[in-house]
């Protein structure tokens, strides 16, 4: 299935091949800091071959927010748009920038140890200190 996005401005466009059926809440600090709310919400990652910037890709801007990830945005509007893990081995796309329907349902909240303390939460989604096991595979590996 795929599935096209693109950031508040529109300079930039992407596509992804294959999405997952899942969305992950992120709790983490830089998830929070990254889109200046509670949590960011992504799409399960895909690997680079499943994920093409069709439009604007010299404007997008690219903080290195960890070891193991960096953060892409767009570099005019400011847009959150892809979480890129264990150096680009995978690419975690912003569900709120895909166009149209998402057609993938909430699966979990991850890092939860790190949730913004002013933010309620009710659903009986599972909450993951870290990764949850269906992301074992890309899990970062430092």
């Amino acid at each position: 299935m795929k599935s096209r996005g693109s950031c508040l401005c529109g300079k930039i466009r992407y596509e992804v091949n294959k999405t997952s059926d899942n969305i992950d809440h992120c709790h983490c600090t830089f998830c929070q800091k990254y889109h200046g709310a509670a949590f960011g919400t992504y799409i399960e990652p895909v690997t680079p071959d499943n994920f093409s910037w069709l439009e604007g890709e010299e404007l997008v801007g690219r903080y290195q927010s960890s070891s193991h990830s960096a953060r892409l945005f767009c570099s005019v509007c400011g847009s959150a748009l892809v979480a890129e893990i264990n150096g680009g081995e995978v690419l975690a796309p912003t569900a709120a920038t895909l166009d149209g329907e998402v057609a993938a349902a909430e699966a979990a909240h991850m890092f939860w140890q790190s949730k913004a303390g002013w933010c309620e939460v009710n659903d009986d989604l599972p909450k993951y200190d870290t990764y949850p096991p269906s992301m074992d595979e890309f899990t970062p590996t430092d």
